[in-house]
């Protein structure tokens, strides 16, 4: 082979993998819009599996692959590119139509996602086929090969988030399929060269074509809060701009309205509003003044300024800026308002103009919160839950706002009188008001505050329930001022100092009063035994466990179906029982790809069991521990979209570097537990000191914080770049049939513990989880030492 085609081939596989990483990115974000972002996960998972299925082919018909790669493989790099956008495109149709919240409802329903799948299938095998071949045939380099794959990869997350900006999610799928097509020409032999660059222009020149005048419908599902929305006389979507945080469209209607838990003795009018929504959910209103504001006067949102008037406020996650429209009416003289996502402030904005007394942050609440060392007399947090519950939609989305840990942060920014204030939808089974009530309650004990009672108070309508945690406890005057309030309004105090029962239920009755009760166990100092014997998870969600909305317990799952029935126990947890669905069809097709065809294979391999032990174990370690440095720097980066890009495309690099450099290292099994044996004494000191370190390094500017990331991320990434191409090279010289087999389960395993991954982190935490990673990696060293005995 001579040194320029080399070069060109890695250009090749660079460029496919770049297109190939930028098409799952997008893939999860057109999914994630019609139909939710726990699909886009799972349907990912299961076509990545086309890996693993291009490993068993590749191992099945080696010979002839590889005897035919001049043709097959700028072929296979050309079907990857096509099918990327026809594979979306196809999923549209209604003979592939699907939908999330009938899975559980509608036997068909089950078919109709294994098509829906196995569509998205065929661009990730056809890629993998192609990346496979390049890496059988030419394994004596597979260090720069594999280097080029993953710095490739790494770039892919930056192109990403670039096309996010720049194009339309319909678009972005023909601009991926481009560069994949692309990739196909820089390997072309000279003898088919001509009519294969013909072809190649003129599928280039059709897909950018429909780039411009014909992308991709997104159909959003009808359960969707759009598709509701749009179902309203004369509403229009007035605009739509992409980003990374998502796809924001800017809805008009002379019908929709803003009353969020409005008393039911408000006898006015109610303001006509706009809305946003980002990839198909509610994102909020957007009021036409700020006078319009004062429908907020009438709701729980306003016990805060009924028992005082703050003159400094901090407003958290503001959205598109409701809640600092209010107090600014109120004539409060400096409002921080702090929101991430840069597209909702500017809609919002656009339509009404914060006054001076309004300061703008785009940062993410923790970030701020870590940075800022200001005091405030009030802290406004963004709801939690939905009106009518959200079927347990957001039970593996990570809530760094709403842990123990964050909760302690925001205790300390409040001056010696100051409040948070906080207000939760109503849901039943009650989940989300038991589960901050014990928030509340333990984040007061880990300050040293026996009776948690004395500082909280909450007031419930017919659907909400607004939370007052207090810094000192309420004095005589609040609580009568509570009093008043609810009187006045017809509302209900939930939790108060003095409280009565008959006081509870005066205005607006419960069928099950158990609400009562539960929150009085969970003030006292019984709430351990709660947390065993309720149905449902209140643990307080911590900095490891960021999961808030996660209240599945899979014991209770059965009794919950003897209760409400089999449909509608699903509903209540459909997010995390996704994830379990992801799970089992990961599990099912490894078994299908990899071990049925070991059974195939066996005569003709003679180190199955090390290949499956070793191959295996550096799968799950590498994704073990990619999860969990994901969650650990989007939290001490603060900016959540851009801090999965870095963490990804910074891994994956210098893994690609670590891989290059093992090019040139000739070593056997031992050298190669050593460099396991490093691996693991890294992750085992991150198992403990990692989360020490990134604490006290979040109020750093955000200079230091990308050099310590860096840091953080290059050192086991470097390292856990070597495994897998030295592994490689050692099997082909022992027995080179092994090898697309290996590469089969090397990736089979990464999607598998993807989904593996999710659950242990609910339901154990990261710490354990990067330390599974280390013991599957101990486990691959082990394998390497009882190969060398044998």
């Amino acid at each position: 082979m001579g040194s320029s085609f080399f070069i060109r081939l890695l250009f090749s596989i660079g460029l496919l993998s770049v297109s190939m990483i930028a098409y799952q990115l997008s893939l999860m974000q057109y999914l994630s819009i019609v139909q939710w972002y726990h699909f886009a996960y799972m349907v990912i998972a299961i076509a990545l599996l086309g890996f693993g299925g291009a490993g068993t082919f590749l191992a099945v018909f080696r010979k002839t692959l590889i005897r035919k790669i001049e043709t097959l493989l700028p072929l296979f790099m050309a079907l990857s590119g096509i099918f990327m956008p026809l594979s979306i495109w196809m999923s549209g149709q209604p003979f592939a139509s699907f939908d999330t919240y009938l899975l559980f409802v509608e036997q068909k329903e089950v078919w109709r996602l294994l098509l829906f799948e196995l569509l998205f299938f065929v661009p990730f095998f056809f890629c993998a086929l192609a990346i496979g071949m390049i890496f059988i045939k030419y394994t004596g380099r597979i260090g720069q090969l594999y280097f080029s794959n993953l710095a490739g990869s790494g770039l892919g997350g930056l192109v990403a988030i670039f096309l996010f900006w720049t194009a339309s999610p319909g678009q972005i799928p023909f601009i991926t399929g481009v560069l994949a097509i692309l990739s196909s020409g820089f390997i072309l032999p000279s003898k088919k060269r001509h009519w294969w660059i013909g072809a190649t222009s003129l599928s280039v020149i059709t897909m950018l074509f429909l780039v411009l005048h014909s992308p991709l419908r997104l159909e959003v599902s009808q359960y969707k809060s759009l598709s509701r929305t749009l179902d309203l006389p004369d509403t229009k979507i007035e605009t739509s701009e992409n980003s990374p945080y998502g796809w924001l469209q800017y809805v008009s209607s002379p019908v929709l309205r803003y009353a969020p838990g409005l008393s039911l003795s408000y006898t006015g009018d109610i303001p006509v509003t706009d809305a946003i929504f980002n990839n198909g959910e509610w994102a909020g209103a957007v009021l036409n003044s700020t006078e319009d504001s004062e429908i907020l006067d009438h709701t729980t949102s306003a016990l805060a300024l009924e028992i005082f008037q703050p003159q400094n406020i901090l407003v958290l996650n503001a959205g598109t800026g409701i809640r600092t429209q209010y107090y600014s009416r109120h004539g409060v003289s400096q409002i921080d308002n702090v929101e991430p996502h840069p597209l909702i402030s500017d809609f919002s904005t656009e339509t009404v103009r914060f006054g001076e007394n309004v300061q703008l942050y785009q940062q993410d609440a923790r970030s701020f919160l870590a940075e800022s060392r200001q005091q405030y007399q009030l802290i406004s947090l963004p709801d939690i839950g939905t009106f009518g519950g959200t079927a347990g939609l957001q039970a593996i989305q990570e809530e760094y706002l709403f842990t123990t840990d964050s909760f302690s942060m925001i205790f300390d920014r409040l001056e010696k009188d100051g409040m948070l204030i906080l207000k939760v939808w109503m849901d039943y089974p009650y989940r989300n008001p038991l589960k901050i009530t014990a928030s509340f309650a333990e984040t007061l004990d880990k300050k040293g505050i026996n009776d948690p009672a004395e500082h909280l108070v909450a007031v419930r309508s017919w659907n909400t329930i607004t939370y007052l945690l207090k810094k000192n406890p309420f004095s005589d005057s609040e609580i009568q001022a509570v009093r008043d309030f609810c009187d006045r309004l017809s509302f209900d105090p939930l939790i108060l100092p003095g409280i009565s029962s008959a006081e509870r239920s005066k205005y607006n009755s419960l069928e099950d009063e158990s609400l009562f009760r539960l929150t009085d166990q969970l003030l006292s100092g019984d709430r351990k035994s709660l947390y065993r014997t309720y149905d449902f998870n209140l643990r307080p969600a911590t900095d490891d466990r960021p999961y808030f909305s996660q209240f599945l317990k899979w014991k209770n799952f059965s009794r919950l179906q003897e209760l409400f029935g089999d449909q509608s126990a699903s509903f209540f947890e459909l997010g995390y029982l996704i994830v379990g669905v992801t799970f089992v069809q990961s599990f099912l097709l490894a078994i299908i790809l990899i071990i049925l065809p070991l059974f195939l294979l066996k005569r003709r391999m003679k180190n199955k069991s090390w290949t499956l032990l070793y191959f295996a174990g550096i799968g799950i370690g590498f994704m073990f521990v990619e999860i969990v440095l994901i969650q650990r720097f989007i939290l001490f980066l603060g900016h959540p979209v851009y801090s999965v890009a870095a963490v990804i495309s910074a891994m994956l690099l210098l893994s690609g570097l670590g891989s290059w450099l093992s090019s040139n290292l000739q070593m056997g099994l031992g050298g190669i537990q050593k460099i396991l044996l490093i691996i693991v004494g890294i992750l085992v000191l991150y198992t403990f000191g990692l989360p020490w370190v990134l604490e006290r390094g979040m109020a750093q500017g955000f200079g230091v914080k990308v050099f310590l990331s860096l840091v953080f991320i290059g050192l086991p990434a470097f390292f856990m770049g070597m495994p897998f191409p030295l592994g490689l090279r050692y099997l082909s010289e022992k027995n080179e049939q092994e090898v697309p087999w290996a590469w089969g389960i090397n990736g089979c395993f990464s999607v598998l513990s993807t989904s593996l991954a999710t659950i242990l982190a609910i339901e154990a935490g990261f710490s354990v989880l990067i330390f599974l990673g280390a013991v599957a990696y101990l486990i691959t060293m082990s394998s390497c030492f009882i190969k060398r005995r044998v």
